[in-house]
């Protein structure tokens, strides 16, 4: 918001903000409003460490794939050849 209010700190980022003005906040509204928030079940960036088949496609265009979220039950594979 400009102007901005004299003698308040300013933050490089909005997590910078919500971590040092909001760390003891309960409810967590302040890192909901980022706009790719936290959740309580992360999930890593890029791929999985294994492939698994890609059944959603039709066969003739399908193969293995590492996507997140991997469906649960199905085979998976130390490499796209294995």
């Amino acid at each position: 918001t400009r102007p901005m209010p004299n003698g308040l700190p300013t933050y490089s980022s909005q997590l910078a903000c919500c971590k040092a003005a909001y760390a003891g906040q309960t409810s967590g509204v302040c890192l909901s409003q980022l706009p790719s928030p936290p959740t309580m079940s992360p999930t890593g960036a890029g791929g999985l460490d294994v492939y698994y088949p890609d059944y959603a496609t039709a066969y003739s265009n399908a193969g293995c794939i590492n996507t997140r979220p991997m469906p649960n039950g199905l085979p998976t594979y130390s490499s796209q050849l294995a």
